[in-house]
């Protein structure tokens, strides 16, 4: 880097709203990203601020009620019953409930529905789902731009809705 720019950076530096900790240079707002600048012994290495859009929302708690109403609720919008594999996958993407596939499939197997259903989930069907269709390992925000069928999506939208996410 020659002498000229090195000062012309300081100076910019000097005038802009980055803040200098030693080595390191936190910026406050990011034209363009200088992701390391090491040269003639200077490094620079810029930190973008967390802003509230970066820091993770508290993510909803959904009990057996909640996920008994929404599935009798939503039930002419399922196919199959790989359809449970959608509902699986909003619960993991957009709540706090950690469960596993085979846990998810158990619990469903135990909520008390107070109609008969058209679909149901039996063990090993969204095992079955995940292996039939590669959508489901992908985040469901991401689902629409993969081309998930309207189907799915449509799913989706009445489950999370339902659900209050």
């Amino acid at each position: 880097m020659k002498k000229e720019d090195l000062q012309a950076a300081l100076e910019a530096i000097g005038k802009s709203s980055i803040t200098v900790n030693g080595d390191l240079v936190v910026e406050k707002h990011v034209e363009y990203e200088v992701a390391n600048v090491e040269d003639g012994g200077i490094g620079i290495q810029i930190v973008h601020h967390t802003t509230t859009a970066d820091v993770p929302q508290e993510k909803k708690q959904i009990n057996t009620d909640e996920l008994t109403q929404a599935i009798e609720n939503c039930q002419q919008y399922f196919w199959a019953n790989s359809a449970y594999a959608v509902l699986y996958c909003i619960i993991r993407d957009f709540t706090d409930n950690a469960i596993t596939l085979s846990g998810f499939e158990r619990m469903i197997g135990r909520l008390q529905f107070s109609k008969r259903l058209s679909h149901v989930c039996h063990t090993g069907t969204i095992a079955n789902a995940f292996s039939d269709n590669e959508i489901y390992k992908y985040p469901v925000e991401k689902w629409q731009s993969l081309g998930a069928a309207q189907r799915v999506l449509l799913l989706v939208e009445k489950l999370r809705k339902e659900l209050k996410l």
